[in-house]
């Protein structure tokens, strides 16, 4: 029993405690109400501290430019705060992360004076991740902007024109196009929510408590409340009377419309500093009141001059209406006490401004009008009647009317307008019209010699007749118009551009901007002289234009009679084709027998592809020998690395270097171009060699096939049409070669009872590329590690010439032979063959000299000339052995001469015999072959011999490997 009794004492206090942590995390509706005036914080974050204990702040909240140190912005939290009555600014606040926990409990931004039309403001946080307003359920007046938060992602899912009570121009832009972690709001009543970790509350949320039986709040509460009555709001929908929602203010008080309260008469003149105007609270009294000593504002006498005259805040201001709510603060100021500058540039209320200038009679300084691009007209001035000019903008002119794009009429004064002095400045006001300029000129009384209107060339037609206009194509480059002449003024006006093929141009404000913003736009500006007359219309020839391409154009006349303003409609042209331009030509892919191209052309029907094979000119290629000066391929890739190791100036060089051959080609190309204006530097169709395709213009890549390995081909492809086909796109590309191609196969034998070795091999069928020369490898494996080579050279000229039959006298004994194919692809050498002994028939040797050398492609002519070639080597051969052997005989007969004188004195020199048996041996050591052998790589020799009994067709080498 005590047992139970101690469980349930302990569930009671357990009940008692979750109780107590309720109460405290809800805002006691009983705590200080507190207000605050605007708080603006920079430069220190101990100032932070002024918003400790704020419950509403009449006026607005900025945080800016706050150091990146000793700045610990956790230790900051002001959950008092439930209401700001214009607007929250942070930018440039370093190291703040998130905000959070800052304003938990911030409930509505009213924006009754707005920033740039913005209530809500972020701006230049670098350091700023998560943004959360958890109770934030109303912006009442204005937008959002965030901006420039390069870590800030987690606004994708916040409903922005349900926070702002409609739909605006809120301007979001997420941190990073890279964002990782983007809100999912699971969990959340709606699909809203400010991250993963707080939903968003909208305005009509009620806070349900049923441990306090509530199931909704009072009408004019907004955003929660603490019970159902009035004064348990957390805000107020409309007007609070000291903490009370209330639709109205009761009779002993009165309401401050910007901060949505109700004053008692001392609050609203000793506190705040203004007037009591009936039931309201007022910065100054209206037109036809005046302030007494009680600071009421009461009706003026009949005949008293009774003035309202508003003032800037500093002495040397100026009056700048950004908004809505700037301009409300003018409501009822008969004179502005400065200049007045008005530059809206968001969608307005006219009919609001109208309202709020409605008193304004004068204007001691300047007016100027600039870059209010939502506004189209200045009605809201019209009970304005006197500007003084003091000062006058840039010292001459007294109103200013500068880029305003929309702006389409002035205002017509109910009373005489005067400036007391200076003149008036309009320029870049796209839609004001002439007409309108020059009657509002001539409307106001003032200095017009000081005047600077909008120039002739930004003219804008007022309500212009229409102009029937005709545009007809002539050529590729002209274009006809013609119209009445019945509709032509003094001066005439042609405006026209390129417009892409089947788009039209919507934006008709452009036409009317000034020349120098007309970017794309062409402007002609024609006299009657210009132009040429039939008798009923005029007509002008568009000329210098491009070819195919889509002209809009529109025609305007004006600068006589108002009556004769005519403009055409934006009509669209389009002129005659030409000749294509040469096509672009790539080869994408390659293998030892295609050729895959890559085609892009315009303005074609089909492609001409003639395709050249350019063979390797044999007759050339035999005036070297190979033999004695080997092929080489350049290594790229050695020439590639010495180009990354180039410095950065020679890297620059070369870059530009190529950048002006690369113009210097384009040039070139575009100077002879085929074209309808340069036809002579057309060829005709079919009148080039070679093989020719013909391709479908939606062709894009090509493969050539059956091509000869390794061969150069020369690619050149023209782009046609109707009217022919243009220059020629010319590519020269090889084929790849194949590994083994070039592999012939050999026969090797060796002659009885002698050291003559026959070797037989025809050149390959299909060799990569040109042959240039063979070597012989002869080898007799000593050992298993030490083999003995013979290495012989012989061009493809010499092999051809010998019937492809080689014979050597080699001064070694030789079991294997193999053959080294040197083309122009490179080298490949042969399986080792075994050789055998000859036959009879292998014994025999062809002719020397061959009638024609098969596989060649050689013409005949070619082949005769080779053939006397080889007739005048083996004669100049025969007339060197003869010239030797008779050289020889002499030096021999000479020799005996010697010998018989010497044998005649032999007997006198008894003291030579004894060095007979010595001359003797060494006549004998000298019989033997003087081979040379060298050790190669540690296991393999090679015997050089010195002999010159060999083939007339081959070469022993002893310093050259292959």
């Amino acid at each position: 029993m005590l047992l139970k009794l101690g469980n349930m004492l302990l569930a009671l206090a357990n009940i008692f405690a979750l109780a107590s942590a309720l109460a405290a995390t809800q805002p006691n509706p009983s705590a200080e109400f507190r207000e605050c005036t605007s708080i603006d914080i920079r430069n220190e974050c101990s100032k932070m501290k002024l918003l400790d204990n704020c419950t509403v702040v009449i006026g607005y909240v900025m945080i800016t430019l706050l150091p990146s140190h000793n700045c610990n912005f956790t230790a900051y939290s002001f959950p008092k705060l439930r209401e700001i009555t214009d607007f929250m600014i942070f930018t440039e606040v370093k190291d703040l992360t998130n905000i959070r926990d800052m304003f938990p409990n911030l409930t509505v931004i009213r924006g009754r004076k707005l920033f740039l039309n913005y209530a809500l403001g972020i701006s230049s946080m670098p350091d700023l991740e998560l943004l959360e307003f958890k109770s934030l359920v109303a912006i009442q007046r204005g937008h959002v902007y965030i901006g420039n938060c390069p870590k800030l992602c987690q606004l994708n899912r916040v409903n922005w024109d349900r926070l702002t009570l409609s739909a605006g121009e809120n301007h979001i832009v997420s941190g990073s196009n890279n964002c990782t972690h983007r809100a999912n709001c699971k969990g959340c009543a709606s699909n809203y929510c400010w991250s993963n970790f707080t939903c968003q509350r909208f305005e009509n949320d009620n806070v349900v408590h049923y441990d306090r039986n509530l199931q909704s709040c009072h009408e004019d509460c907004l955003g929660g409340c603490h019970n159902a009555t009035a004064a348990g709001c957390v805000v107020c929908r409309g007007l609070t009377d000291a903490g009370v929602c209330v639709k109205r203010c009761p009779p002993n008080k009165y309401v401050l419309e910007h901060y949505q309260r109700c004053y008692t008469r001392d609050e609203c003149i000793r506190i705040h500093g203004h007037y009591t105007f009936g039931y309201k609270c007022v910065a100054f009294c209206p037109s036809g009141y005046k302030a007494n000593a009680a600071s009421q504002c009461v009706r003026c006498a009949p005949l008293e001059a009774c003035i309202s005259v508003c003032s800037p805040e500093h002495m040397d201001g100026m009056i700048v209406i950004y908004n809505l709510a700037d301009a409300e603060e003018l409501r009822g100021c008969q004179i502005v006490n400065s200049s007045l500058i008005i530059t809206i540039r968001n969608k307005v209320n006219e009919e609001q401004l109208e309202q709020s200038f409605s008193s304004l009679r004068e204007i001691r300084g300047h007016l100027k009008i600039y870059r209010a691009s939502q506004l189209s007209s200045l009605k809201f001035l019209s009970n304005l009647r006197r500007i003084h000019g003091d000062p006058l903008e840039n010292r001459h002119f007294a109103f200013v009317l500068y880029d305003n794009k929309q702006l389409t009429e002035l205002w017509e004064p109910t009373k005489q307008l005067e400036f007391i002095t200076g003149g008036m400045y309009m320029d870049r006001n796209n839609k004001l019209c002439n007409r309108h300029i020059r009657e509002f000129q001539d409307r106001v009384i003032h200095d017009k010699v000081m005047d600077k209107l909008q120039t002739s060339d930004q003219e804008v037609l007022c309500g212009p007749a229409k102009l029937q206009l005709i545009v007809q194509p002539t050529s590729h480059r002209t274009v006809q118009l013609s119209w009445l002449k019945s509709q032509m003024s003094v001066e005439l006006e042609l405006i026209y551009r390129t417009v892409p093929l089947g788009t039209k141009y919507a934006e008709q404000s452009e036409l009317e901007a000034p020349v120098c913003t007309r970017i794309n736009w062409q402007r002609l500006l024609l006299f009657a002289d210009d132009l040429q007359d039939n008798g009923t219309h005029y007509s002008y020839q568009l000329d210098q234009l491009r070819p195919h391409t889509r002209y809009a154009c529109l025609l305007r006349t004006f600068g006589g009679d108002a009556q004769h303003d005519a403009r055409s409609d934006l009509m669209y042209v389009e002129t005659h084709m030409d000749i294509p331009k040469p096509p672009s030509l790539a080869v994408n892919k390659k293998t030892d027998n295609t050729l895959t191209l890559r085609l892009n052309g315009k303005e074609l029907e089909y492609y001409m592809l003639t395709v050249h094979e350019l063979a390797d000119d044999v007759a050339y290629m035999d005036e070297r020998n190979f033999c004695r000066q080997p092929a080489t391929r350049q290594d790229m890739e050695a020439v590639r690395w010495r180009q990354e190791q180039d410095d950065y100036d020679a890297c620059c060089a070369r870059q530009a270097n190529q950048a002006l051959d690369q113009d210097f080609i384009s040039q070139m190309a575009d100077m002879y171009r085929c074209s309808l204006d340069e036809a002579d530097n057309c060829t005709p169709v079919g009148a080039k060699s070679g093989k020719q395709l013909r391709l479908d213009a939606n062709v894009t890549a090509y493969e050539l096939r059956q091509l000869e390995r390794y061969r150069l081909y020369s690619l050149q492809l023209q782009a046609c049409n109707m009217l022919g086909c243009s220059s020629s796109t010319t590519v020269h590309e090889r084929t790849n070669f194949t590994i083994g191609a070039d592999l012939p196969l050999i026969m090797a034998c060796r002659l009885p009872k002698t050291m003559d070795y026959i070797v037989r091999f025809a050149e390959p069928d299909q060799p990569n590329g040109l042959i240039v020369n063979y070597v012989l490898h002869y080898r007799s494996n000593v050992s298993e590690q030490v083999a003995e080579t013979h290495l012989s050279c012989i061009t493809r000229r010499q092999h051809a010439l010998a019937n492809y039959v080689h014979k050597s006298s080699l001064n070694g004994t030789y079991n294997e032979c193999a053959v080294r194919v040197h083309s122009l692809a490179g080298d490949v050498i042969t399986n080792y063959v075994a050789i055998t002994w000859c036959d009879a028939e292998q014994s025999k040797m062809p002719p020397t000299i061959a009638p024609e050398i098969p596989n060649e492609g050689l013409q005949p002519a070619k082949t005769k000339e080779h053939a006397q070639e080889g007739k005048e080597e083996i004669h100049s051969h025969v007339r060197g052995v003869s010239i030797f052997l008779l050289c020889f005989f002499f030096g021999c007969g000479l020799s005996l001469v010697w010998l018989l004188y010497k044998r005649r004195c032999w007997r006198k020199w008894p003291g030579l015999r004894r060095y007979v048996p010595v001359r003797e041996q060494w006549l004998r050591e000298r019989q033997q072959t003087e081979d040379r052998e060298i050790l190669v790589d540690g296991f393999e020799t090679v015997r050089f011999q010195n002999n010159n009994n060999n083939n007339n067709s081959s070469s022993s080498i002893g310093n050259n490997e292959y």
